[in-house]
C-alpha cells in the first residue's frame, strides 16, 4: 500500500448497515504485516490543476495518472526480502 494509507486497511470503507447503531463491530483484519511502497499517483482530471510536472501514464482501464512520486524500487525490493526472511510466500498488492 502506499505509504502513509495502511491505516486504510483497518479503517476500510465505513460502510454501517446500522448508521445509528452505537455498538459498531469491526471485522478482523485477515493480514500480519503491512509494507508501505513510496510511490504516489494522483487521478488526472479535467480541469485539474495537478502535483507538479510528474509524468501522465495512462491506467488499464483508461484513466490518466499523474505519477507524483515514482516508486522506489530499490526500498519496495529491501521490505519484501525482509518478510520473505521472515516466512512470507504471498502478499496482496493493493492500488
Amino acid at each position: 500500500v502506499t505509504r502513509g494509507f495502511k491505516d486504510l486497511l483497518h479503517i476500510g470503507n465505513q460502510s454501517r448497515p446500522g448508521i445509528f447503531d452505537l455498538s459498531i463491530k469491526c471485522p478482523g483484519v485477515i493480514y500480519s504485516e503491512v509494507v508501505e511502497a513510496d510511490e504516489r499517483v494522483a487521478l488526472v482530471q479535467e480541469g485539474s490543476i495537478g502535483f507538479g510536472d510528474g509524468e501522465i501514464v495512462e491506467g488499464v482501464t483508461g484513466e490518466k495518472l499523474q505519477v507524483v512520486t515514482p516508486l522506489d524500487e530499490a526500498s519496495l525490493k529491501k521490505k519484501l526480502k525482509a518478510l520473505h526472511s521472515k516466512g512470507f510466500r504471498s502478499a496482496a498488492v493493493l492500488l
